[in-house]
Formats: C-alpha cells, sequence, structure tokens
C-alpha cells in the first residue's frame, strides 16, 4: 500500500477537509464574501444610515432631543418646487426663516422651519437644527432643517417601516460578511494544521 494515500479522493486545491470530515470551499468562499456579500452588506449599510437612521434623527429633532438647539425667526412662507427625475415633481408650500445658534455663531438665513402651529412671519421659537446632508443618497439635502416641535410624525413612520425592512432584507449579507471570514480562516486553520500532522506522520514512519 502506497503510504499517504487520501482515502478521501482527490480534492480541489481550494478544498480544505474539515476535522468532521465535511469539505470547505476556501476559495469560493472568499469570491463570493468579496463580490457578493461585502458589496451588498455596504449597500444596505448605506441605505440604514440615509433612511431609518437619518428620519430617527429628525424624529428626536422634533421632540428636542437631539440637534443643534437655536432660536428660528420665520421670514416667509413660500411654494417650492420638489422632486422631479422620473417620478415628476410637484409644487409645495414651505415655512422658511433665519436660525441663530444658542451662544452665539453664525446665522443661517432661509432655513426650512418645521412649527408646530401655522407660519406666521416674524414668529420666534426655540429649535433643534439639522444640517444638510448633501451626500445623503435618498434624503440628500443641500438646505437646513430647523425643527419646532413639528415635521416628525412622517419620519417616525418612516424610521419604523423602512427600518425594519432594511435590517431584514440586509441581514443575509450582513451575517455572511462575518460569517464567511470565520470560516475562510477555520479552513485554512484546518488546511495547516492537516499538513503539519502529514509532516509529522511522514518523518516519523518507519
Amino acid at each position: 500500500m502506497i503510504k499517504g494515500a487520501k482515502s478521501g479522493g482527490i480534492r480541489s486545491r481550494g478544498m480544505v477537509r474539515k476535522r468532521d470530515g465535511r469539505d470547505v470551499a476556501v476559495g469560493p468562499l472568499f469570491w463570493t464574501w468579496l463580490l457578493v456579500c461585502l458589496p451588498l452588506a455596504c449597500l444596505f449599510g448605506k441605505l440604514i444610515n440615509d433612511i431609518p437612521v437619518y428620519t430617527a434623527r429628525v424624529v428626536a429633532a422634533g421632540l428636542d432631543w437631539s440637534g443643534e438647539r437655536g432660536t428660528i425667526t420665520v421670514t416667509q412662507s413660500r411654494r417650492v418646487y420638489e422632486g422631479g427625475g422620473r417620478g415628476g415633481g410637484h409644487q409645495s408650500t414651505h415655512c422658511f426663516g433665519d436660525f441663530t445658534p444658542v451662544g452665539g455663531g453664525v446665522p443661517l438665513t432661509d432655513v426650512r422651519v418645521h412649527l408646530q402651529d401655522g407660519c406666521k412671519a416674524g414668529r420666534t421659537a426655540q429649535a433643534r437644527l439639522m444640517r444638510a446632508e448633501p451626500d445623503n443618497w435618498v434624503t440628500g439635502t443641500d438646505r437646513h432643517h430647523a425643527y419646532a416641535g413639528g415635521g416628525w410624525g412622517t419620519a417616525l413612520l418612516v424610521t419604523i417601516f423602512m427600518g425594519a425592512f432594511l435590517l431584514l432584507a440586509g441581514a443575509l449579507p450582513f451575517v455572511c460578511t462575518v460569517l464567511f471570514p470565520l470560516q475562510i480562516l477555520m479552513g485554512l486553520y484546518d488546511r495547516v494544521t492537516a499538513r503539519t500532522r502529514g509532516r509529522s506522520a511522514g518523518g516519523t514512519s518507519p
């Protein structure tokens, strides 16, 4: 009998036999992790940050829990064009004002104001500021928003439903992004261990 013969047949160089007898396809696992799991996990992570995390901050600002403190002075109410692209656009009436940060600082003009009551020029209120986030993929805007008790109801619904949906949809990419590297490391460890045992057995055989 030829010593060192493999009873399990010839395996690919990318396959590693685990201690329980199963083969770990290290190569395919790595490429699946790199080309599928990791990009999808990054995509869902970005979407989660840009939608439910952003709207959760809007809710916190509307409830006076988060955001830069200051005073908003309403200047006008005007119609603006929103939307565009394939979905079309529409005209909406919004409230605007000037925001003065607490403790001084540079005032911000033409800030979108979310008030609990009506929009009346000259009205002042304590507000929380959320600065513009033009890099946000979904809710990106080049305009600052000030929240004075209003404007957070819709954001709360978006936070709940979109947060739950994206977490469920992104669960598999998130899991495989973490699990596959562990399986690859275990497979490589088993490969090194098998080679070390083979050399030891070869060195001690008569």
